[in-house]
């Protein structure tokens, strides 16, 4: 990959910009209260309302826990733009890393993929590399650290959107490595052949090492 081109894109602003927006949810771990809160109270409330409950709970709860619901929702808003606002102060720069595709579902479009931060993210040799060490690993390996990589790649592909976890460094010679499940089927056609085309590589934007992002800009260049 051109990685002069990768350096443009991580100092321009209007890239900046926009993975700072898609990249601050979560990152202030207090939006989960709230928000889990809310959503519970929002399933109780649907399965008393049509389930034909309310009389039995009594309309005076239902209303309050549906304010409490709005309270929450609006907490998590706040939370949410007060993350986002500190975030994008704080970024001087979007980190793009070459990310590349390990084990996946074919039918889903549901991959583990690995990416490398500092720097080695441009380095698409390195992240070949410990992609090469991770096929090599044998299902019956007695070797805790191969034992905790496949653990990491076990094909269950129930969390599509969990956030990234980080190899063990003793294996990726202490870099910074980590491995995140993307739902590459939701990409357009045309960039799904781009990535097999470059070696099942493509290009993040991990401004939260834990939340990177498809780096889309980078197809159309």
């Amino acid at each position: 990959m051109d990685t002069t081109q990768l350096s443009k894109f991580e100092h321009d602003s209007s890239i900046i910009a926009k993975y700072v927006k898609s990249s601050a949810f979560g990152k202030n771990k207090l939006v989960y209260v709230p928000l889990v809160i809310g959503i519970g109270l929002l399933c109780f409330l649907a399965l008393a309302i049509f389930g034909g409950l309310i009389e039995t709970i009594g309309l005076a709860i239902i209303s309050l826990l549906s304010a409490i619901v709005v309270v929450c929702f609006i907490l998590v808003a706040i939370i949410n733009r007060s993350a986002h606002k500190k975030l994008y102060e704080e970024t001087k720069m979007a980190p793009v890393c070459i990310a590349k595709k390990i084990y996946g579902n074919d039918v889903q479009n549901i991959y583990y993929c690995i990416y490398a931060i500092g720097e080695k993210r441009h380095d698409s040799s390195f992240i070949n590399t410990i992609a090469d060490k991770i096929f090599a690993i044998p299902e019956n390996t007695n070797d805790k650290t191969e034992k905790e990589i496949l653990k990491l790649f076990r094909e269950d592909f129930i969390k599509p959107g969990e956030f990234a976890k980080q190899l063990p460094s003793v294996f990726t010679d202490g870099v910074e490595v980590w491995r995140r499940q993307f739902a590459l089927g939701t990409l357009p056609k045309e960039v799904q052949k781009q990535i097999e085309d470059h070696d099942r590589q493509f290009c993040v934007v991990a401004i939260s090492s834990e939340n990177p992002r498809i780096l889309i800009e980078n197809f159309s260049s």
